[in-house]
């Protein structure tokens, strides 16, 4: 019977021990997030960012990928379908490599506007042929069908991007985690018109094509200016973990980008070094354990910066107290 199997259909009957004897790696987004997913997001994972626009969905994926580069020597792809994507934005990302051998974008050009179907196959050749890269779809809201670009305004019987997404998805959901290929997908939310008290509510631009097949979901609700003095210099972003690979789901975590940076690992890991008791506070003064004494998560943050190797030991010492360190 097995043989019959193999000589049908190839080497497809394998040791269940191969299972779990081929771990997936836990690829990180940033401190605060990777702590409430359990640890980050597996690779092989279709990762989710959904919320308003210009809350900072764009500079966490950005982040999450320099992050991957600079760890796993992962090489990114942008599918820049907005348009929206500058130079300054890429080189706003601190360990963010644009080097064409680790990095290289997707996006139309004069002459050949790429529709939904040129777009998501793309990313679906990219998925079936690239091995262990990571493919950054921006955004899944922005595609528009093919009869949409090309047909006339009046013509409502086109095929809707929901349908080509949904099957978008049933072709790559199978081979993300056997190719370990990350795909980052990022949403926008809209009124909903469509319901009593319509304009109230927001759903996604995307319909339900995503909802079944995503293993991590971020949901922002909105994000708060991060200000020093009168400067703002970041924003924070109020996350909703609504789907873990391997944390529970329903956490909420407050995500710090700086300008110029992408996600303030330094600053988030103040906030744990706070709220794990690592360091004692009195008012605005912060006692390192070392005696030495700091005004303020900002300087704190700055100090950080310029040890990266305390930075390092209080992030294992984090790590370690939610069990999540490992050596290796």
């Amino acid at each position: 019977m097995n043989k019959d199997i193999v000589k049908e259909y190839g080497d497809v009957l394998h040791d269940p021990s191969s299972i779990i004897d081929r771990p997936l790696e836990i690829l990180s987004v940033g401190p605060k997030l990777d702590i409430a997913l359990g640890g980050g997001v597996p690779e092989g994972s279709l990762f989710i960012m959904t919320g308003p626009e210009k809350v900072g969905k764009t500079v966490t994926a950005l982040t999450f990928c320099a992050n991957a580069q600079k760890h796993y020597a992962r090489k990114i792809y942008y599918a820049n379908i907005e348009g929206r994507l500058k130079k300054r934005d890429l080189e706003g990302i601190i360990d963010l490599s644009l080097d064409p051998e680790k990095m290289q974008i997707i996006g139309s050009t004069e002459g050949n506007i790429l529709s939904a179907e040129k777009y998501l196959s793309i990313v679906d050749n990219i998925v079936h042929t690239q091995p262990g890269s990571l493919a950054v779809v921006d955004s899944f809201s922005a595609l528009s069908s093919e009869a949409e670009l090309t047909g006339d305004l009046s013509d409502m019987q086109v095929m809707s991007v929901q349908k080509i997404l949904a099957k978008f998805c049933r072709r790559i959901s199978n081979v993300l985690p056997i190719n370990r290929v990350t795909v980052i997908g990022i949403t926008h939310l809209m009124a909903n018109m469509q319901r009593f008290g319509r304009g109230k509510t927001k759903i996604e631009k995307s319909g339900n094509a995503l909802k079944y097949q995503v293993d991590v979901k971020l949901h922002a609700s909105h994000s708060v200016p991060l200000m020093q003095g009168d400067t703002q210099i970041g924003q924070t972003i109020h996350w909703q973990i609504t789907t873990s690979a391997i944390g529970p789901p329903g956490q909420k975590v407050e995500s710090h980008i700086r300008y110029g940076r992408g996600i303030w690992k330094e600053m988030e890991m103040s906030d744990l070094m706070i709220d794990f008791g690592l360091i004692s506070k009195a008012g605005a003064w912060l006692k390192l354990p070392n005696g030495e004494k700091i005004q303020g998560k900002a300087k704190l943050a700055k100090y950080l910066e310029d040890n990266p190797e305390e930075y390092e030991n209080f992030r294992k010492e984090v790590l370690t107290m939610v069990g999540m360190y490992n050596e290796d």
